[in-house]
Parts: structure tokens; sequence; C-alpha cells
């Protein structure tokens, strides 16, 4: 039995998925302060020797907290500050500390690292703070935001320490802005991470944990720590293939009325079609999303066939939408989503090729990359399929320079998992 939980401000839910198709909820009422304590008991009435616990997926993009309140101190590392500190982009109220350094997208070093400059001035930055690295050209060559790691491990103070290149674009600005936003949810993600971990352990011993991303699948909990922002807005999309199961979608478009309106999405071989980048309070963030959009009459008066409409419990539905092929529903669809979520993994990589045939290297050993981490995340190597594997030139890079970009997920689709029917609702406790 697979199990998927929905963690909400008040409550937790629970949707069961036996290996016949079956499904079946759950619901115990929680406060944010006492989640472990809800799990425990939300657990305790699930599973038994003849139906054990194979897997647990958690949904907690509403209960992922920031601690803006610690102390955050900005990095750039780059050949010269600008020449106008008016034109720089600001990080809210956080100092920033400019040093000499980066390379260039071939890697190669643009000026030396300033150690001494940057040793003298981190000797300002308070106990206690966080602190986010970012070097031109790191994700080609982290060389100089390691080397300034390695400075802020010798102060005897705690200090968090986070570094761009541990994500994807070739944006300075939108590596920066990613890593700011994850260093504030680290301490919440590690908290969460122990806490469902040890619970989860008591009641199931053998059972993988997984926690959903913002890409509509999921990765095993022990990842949570590392990055965070990549499951911090994951309830959208989880909805979306908790929409798609419940109507055996595997390929095509389909529509979610929720609470927050009418959105749009696409599924490709029972996954949902992505994009690079998410928008976040007017500013994009390193993160692949699902691409759901607000659905309006024109958006969606043209399209042929119609897409399924999936109406969750207490949204309202427009006039103007045509009613015929609706899918009603009261169940936690982010609890529904979470256990028909296909493991998920991404190869993202800027390279240099100059070559078909070195391009033709790149991609193949980025598929196997894929594919060894979902076999390492639990994936049957039968189940994995490869969604996206292309090129995509570097605008206003070098020649040589392209970007890596490669899918993958495991897993049944997400509508072939259900068997036909309602499913059975326990009563909540």
């Amino acid at each position: 039995m697979r199990i998927g939980i929905g963690v909400h401000h008040r409550r937790l839910d629970a949707a069961c998925l036996r290996p016949d198709g079956t499904l079946s909820t759950h619901s115990v009422p929680s406060t944010e302060e006492a989640i472990d304590s809800a799990l425990d008991r939300l657990l305790s009435g699930i599973g038994t020797a003849r139906d054990p616990v194979r897997s647990i997926a958690f949904d907690l993009s509403e209960v992922l907290r920031r601690s803006d309140h610690l102390p955050l101190t900005v990095v750039r590392i780059a050949p010269r500050p600008p020449i106008d500190p008016g034109d720089e982009p600001g990080v809210g109220e956080a100092p920033i500390l400019h040093v000499r350094g980066g390379h260039t997208t071939l890697g190669e070093e643009l000026a030396p690292f300033d150690s001494a400059g940057f040793r003298e001035a981190s000797a300002r930055i308070p106990a206690g703070s966080r602190v986010v690295i970012t070097s031109a050209g790191a994700l080609v060559n982290p060389a100089h935001e390691l080397a300034a790691g390695e400075i802020l491990l010798e102060r005897p103070g705690a200090l968090s320490v986070s570094f761009s290149h541990a994500f994807d674009s070739n944006s300075f600005a939108t590596r920066e802005r990613t890593a700011v936003l994850n260093s504030a949810l680290l301490p919440d993600a590690e908290a969460l991470s122990t806490a469902l971990t040890l619970v989860a352990g008591r009641h199931h011993p053998d059972a993988r944990l997984s926690v959903t991303r913002n890409d509509g699948g999921r990765v095993p909990l022990s990842r949570l720590p590392d990055a965070p922002v990549h499951s911090a807005f994951s309830g959208s999309p989880i909805e979306f293939i908790g929409a798609a199961a419940l109507c055996g979608l595997d390929d095509g478009d389909l529509v979610l009325a929720a609470d927050d309106g009418l959105r749009l999405g696409t599924l490709r071989f029972g996954a949902a079609v992505v994009v690079p980048q998410l928008r976040w309070d007017g500013a994009r963030l390193d993160t692949q999303t699902a691409h759901l959009v607000p659905a309006g009459e024109i958006l969606l008066g043209g399209r042929s066939p119609a897409p399924r409409i999936v109406r969750a419990r207490g949204a309202g539905l427009p006039d103007w939408l045509d009613t015929s092929d609706l899918v009603e529903t009261d169940i936690d669809l982010r609890a529904l989503g979470a256990v028909c979520a296909p493991l998920t993994d991404w190869a993202v990589d800027i390279v240099g090729a100059g070559s078909a045939a070195e391009m033709a290297h790149e991609l193949q050993a980025a598929e196997a990359r894929v594919r060894t981490r979902l076999a390492a995340f639990g994936a049957l190597p039968s189940t994995v399929r490869i969604l996206e594997s292309r090129f995509t030139a570097t605008t206003y890079e070098h020649a040589r320079v392209v970007s890596v970009r490669v899918h993958g997920v495991a897993g049944e689709p997400a509508g072939a998992l259900l068997a036909e029917g309602r499913p059975s609702r326990a009563t909540e406790r």
C-alpha cells in the first residue's frame, strides 16, 4: 500500500492506494506546531501485516515556513562591483559584500579571487547569519564560491552558508534570488524532515519516504533539507496530478477548479508539462514547475478536444464553462496527488560541446545520471521514462556553450493508478 499525505495548517489528509487500485481516505485535525503528533495519530490506524505500507509521500508546501528573522548577508563575486551602486539590485535590507573574482562560461578565471579582502570583510558578518554566495560563472566553475565558503568555515561563530551554483540558471540574479529564498526555508525543512522521518519510521520502518516537488513529482524526503525551494510551491502542481489521477487522464489538457479559481495544465505520458522557472513576487526563481495558467473563457473557448474538468470541494464554477465532462470530488487532491505523483529527477547543466558527437555524448551522460538517480530513489529501472532530453542555446554566450536539459520520471502514469469507482471514506479521528 502507498500513502499520500497532504499536510495542512489545521489537518492532515491521507489517501491510501492499494495494489489493486482501490483508494481510501483518512483525516485528522492538526495544528502547525504539532504536525508530528497528528501524523502519529494518522498512521496508527493505517497499514496491517497483510497490507503493509511500502511508501509514504508528503506534500509540505502549505507548512514550509521562511525563517526571515535570521540576519542575511549576500556575497557577490565578480571582476568588479557595479559602476553605479544605485543600479544594483538589492536583497531587502541585507548588506552586500563585493569580492573580486569570477569565471567565464567556459570556466576560465576572469579575475583572481580576492581571498584576503574577503577574509577581512567577512569578519563583520554577525554570528548566526545566513550567507548566500553568488559568483559569476559559478554554474560552470564554482571554485570561487567554494573558496569563499571555506573562509567562512574558519569563523568561530556558526553561519548558514548557501551557494548559488546549487541551482541551474545561467542568470546570476535568478540563482542568487533562489538561493536566498532556499536559505530562509532550510531551518524549517530540516526540522520537518527529521520529525516526519522519526514518526513514520516508528509505524512503518520499511516504507520509503518522499516529498512532493514543484514539477508535480516527488523525491526522497531526505533531499528536502538540501533544496526545500523545490517543494515550497508544490501544492497546485500536486493537486493537478491528483485531479488527473481521479479522471484517469495521462495525456491532454485538464482544468482544475479550486478555491483560487480555474487552472489549466497539460499532461504528457502521465506527468505534468513543466517550465524551467517559477515567478514569485514578480521575479523568477530557478525551479522546475508544472505549467499551470489561469483559465479564462477566451483561453478555453477554442480548444478541441475540450479539456477535462475536475472540481475540488467548495470550488465555484463560472456560468460560461461547459461542464458536460465534469468530475467532482471532496477528496483532498494534495493527498491524492502525493500518492500518485511519479518519482522525478532533472539534469540541467551548462557544457562545452564543439561537435555533434560531443553534444550526443553529453546528452547520453545526462540521461544516464538521471536514470541512475531514479534507481537510487527506489524506482524499478524498467519504469523510468525520459520525458525531455535536449540542448538549448545559451543566449549571448560562447558559441560552444550549450545547456543540457533532461527530465526523467519513474513509476506508473498517474492516470492509470486508480481502479474505477469512488474511493471509500474513513471517519475523521
